[in-house]
């Protein structure tokens, strides 16, 4: 055990003294216990971006696919304001989240028994698709409470340093084991390569929660203890919502735009396996290679748009990105090659980080101190309704037309709602307003 705790100990200070990060400073220790929580967090991540293939192999068919998406955002929406009421009364937040994630990654033990049902008169893949919907449950509730607590623990200006390194580490680790994942799953029988695959890697996860469980949120917990606020009606928050909409303006345009920019994402995103899968004749180790290439050029891509951002402004690097997304359902459909299809994830993951880091960046800056949490949640709400709806439509129009025509349809989409930034413009925000 000593020398256990001595290897940890000399491994911090080495990471630490790498990412000059000073301990004795509460913002940055929340920062490094978040940086080194997705390290262990991401094999999980990985493991699971097998979850369609394995529900396939199990005999899920094209419905149950996009079930997986659609459902827990039906759940979000459902949850999101009390989920929001909850975590802006507690002073318990940590407890909660860590809690709700523990019981969000035990869903991959779960799934783990489902080819046991052979002998049953059961379809394996609609049970794992079902398990991995009813678990998402509390990943939802996670999510929200997420988003804005990392808003509280890590100071404004540190925002962009922890995130962009966090992603880094994110899609280091994440195109590594999505790489290795592949090749485990080509050379070990099916159903063990999934079985041990999903019980390693949540073992590994569970380390994280550890440094989660570190974050040092206590002065805010008390702060909200001590409002001893009473409980406001399910009712009359979806009253507020619309109030909060009505005198937040900018906040509106921002989640009207996302609505509409990412419906034609969700739209096709569970139709992507399936068609890969079904029509191309990819296999896992295809699959490990699509996530391993994109989550490389997206390591690259964070430390490019990092720049870019700083240089141009969020503003104009969201206009910027919102219009190249839509180049992946069209050219998958007009160039149906496994190859090209790599080369293009590739290319596309150095582009998107400049989304991801400006987009994200004004929904926190959008979002009040006072009431980060019940905006956070109306946020949730209101996108995972497009969550919810656009795997559905997606689903009906691929019966209508067929895959090509379908990634084609929803890419033009995806090109009308990046134009709704410039429709609806909103307002670049301050860096230090959050």
């Amino acid at each position: 055990m000593n020398f256990l705790q001595q290897l940890r100990n000399n491994t911090q200070k080495a990471i630490t003294r790498w990412m000059h990060i000073d301990l004795t400073k509460r913002s940055e220790r929340n920062g490094y216990y978040l940086i080194v929580e997705i390290f262990f967090a991401t094999f999980l991540t990985a493991a699971a971006s097998f979850n369609a293939a394995y529900a396939i192999r199990l005999g899920a068919g094209d419905e149950h696919i996009s079930f997986m998406t659609s459902i827990p955002a039906l759940i979000a929406v459902l949850i999101s304001i009390p989920a929001g009421q909850i975590l802006q009364k507690t002073s318990r937040k940590k407890s909660l989240l860590v809690r709700a994630l523990a019981l969000h990654r035990a869903g991959f033990i779960v799934i783990l028994f489902a080819p046991l049902l052979d002998n049953l008169n059961v379809n394996r893949g609609a049970v794992v698709t079902w398990v991995l919907i009813l678990f998402m449950l509390p990943a939802q509730f996670f999510n929200i409470g997420f988003t804005s607590m990392t808003a509280t623990v890590i100071r404004p200006e540190q925002r962009g340093a922890v995130f962009s390194l966090r992603n880094q580490i994110f899609f280091a680790v994440s195109s590594v084991m999505s790489f290795l994942f592949g090749l485990w799953l080509d050379a070990v029988i099916f159903p063990l390569n999934y079985q041990i695959m999903y019980a390693a890697s949540f073992l590994v996860s569970m380390i994280g929660l550890f440094y989660l469980n570190r974050l040092e949120i206590t002065e805010r917990a008390k702060k909200e203890k001590a409002k001893k606020k009473n409980p406001i009606p399910v009712k009359q928050q979806v009253k507020n919502l619309f109030v909060d909409f009505r005198n937040n303006p900018q906040f509106m345009r921002f989640n009207i735009n996302t609505f509409l920019m990412d419906f034609g994402l969700w739209a096709v995103v569970p139709i992507f396996t399936v068609y890969y899968v079904n029509e191309l004749g990819a296999g896992e180790s295809w699959l490990g290679l699509l996530a391993t290439f994109g989550s490389l050029t997206n390591i690259f891509g964070f430390d490019l748009w990092r720049k870019i951002v700083n240089r141009l402004g969020r503003k104009k690097v969201l206009l910027i990105t919102s219009l190249i997304r839509p180049v992946y359902p069209v050219v998958v459909a007009l160039f149906p090659n496994l190859t090209v299809i790599i080369i293009l994830n590739a290319v596309l993951g150095l582009v998107m980080p400049g989304l991801g880091l400006s987009h994200y960046s004004m929904m926190l800056d959008a979002t009040p101190n006072d009431r980060r949490d019940q905006f956070t949640a109306y946020y949730t709400m209101f996108q995972n309704i497009s969550v919810f709806l656009a795997p559905l439509v997606g689903a009906v129009v691929l019966q209508w037309v067929g895959y090509r025509t379908t990634f084609i349809i929803f890419g033009v989409v995806r090109l009308l709602g990046g134009l709704m930034w410039r429709i609806l413009p909103v307002k670049e925000l301050k860096p230090d307003m959050s």
